[in-house]
C-alpha cells in the first residue's frame, strides 16, 4: 500500500496599511492636510513658538520645535494610520490618516 501525502499551501497577500495623508492641527483647529506622496517642509507657529514638520518618502516627522523637552522631535518618523506626533507645549498634533487595518488582497492554494 502506498501512502499519498497531500499538502495545501496558503499564502496571503496584504495591502500595506500605510497612510496617505497627515492632518496637522494647532490647538483645536485643523491647519493643513498634507499628502505623504510629495516631499516638503512645513513651518508652523505653535502656542510657544516655531515647529518645522518634514514630509519625505511617505513619512512625516517634526524636525525642529521651540519646546523644551523636544519629545515631538525624538518621536521620529511616522507613516501608519493612527500614529501621532504630539507637541504639548506648542499644542501641535500630527496624525496619519487612512485605513487602520490591513486588508487581504488575495489567497492562493
Amino acid at each position: 500500500m502506498v501512502a499519498i501525502a497531500s499538502f495545501s499551501f496558503v499564502k496571503l497577500f496584504f495591502i500595506p496599511n500605510e497612510g496617505r495623508e497627515a492632518l496637522i492641527r494647532v490647538g483645536n483647529s485643523p491647519i493643513q492636510r498634507v499628502s505623504l506622496k510629495m516631499d516638503r517642509r512645513i513651518n508652523l507657529e505653535g502656542e510657544k513658538g516655531r515647529v518645522v514638520i518634514e514630509v519625505k518618502e511617505g513619512r512625516v516627522r517634526v524636525v525642529e520645535s521651540s519646546c523644551f523637552q523636544k519629545i515631538c522631535v525624538t518621536t521620529g518618523w511616522i507613516n501608519k494610520p493612527g500614529q501621532n506626533i504630539i507637541c504639548l507645549p506648542n499644542k501641535v498634533l500630527v496624525t496619519i490618516e487612512g485605513n487602520e487595518s490591513s486588508k487581504i488582497d488575495a489567497v492562493s492554494y
